[in-house]
């Protein structure tokens, strides 16, 4: 009977723990492993750090290499 009011106890503060902490555990994991794979650490902070993919520039439409003439319908005649 212990054991199972330990284990019960155990899983509430566990689970009390994670609720409230967990996302800082989370961001600690995210940007350790950034910088064990050689990744900019920074670029997890999305929204709440200001939104630093909504101010990346819209890169330029690139310009048109094949003609508009190509690829259209193209009159025919059958040869007998």
């Amino acid at each position: 009977m212990e054991a199972l009011v330990s284990i019960l106890l155990f899983i509430l503060i566990a689970g009390f723990f994670l609720r409230h902490f967990g996302k800082y555990l989370l961001r600690f994991f995210l940007k350790r492993m950034a910088k064990r794979f050689g990744v900019d650490a920074d670029a997890f902070g999305g929204a709440h750090k200001g939104g630093k993919a909504a101010q990346q520039e819209q890169p330029a439409a690139p310009e048109q290499i094949i003609p508009d003439s190509v690829g259209e319908y193209v009159e025919y005649e059958e040869v007998k």
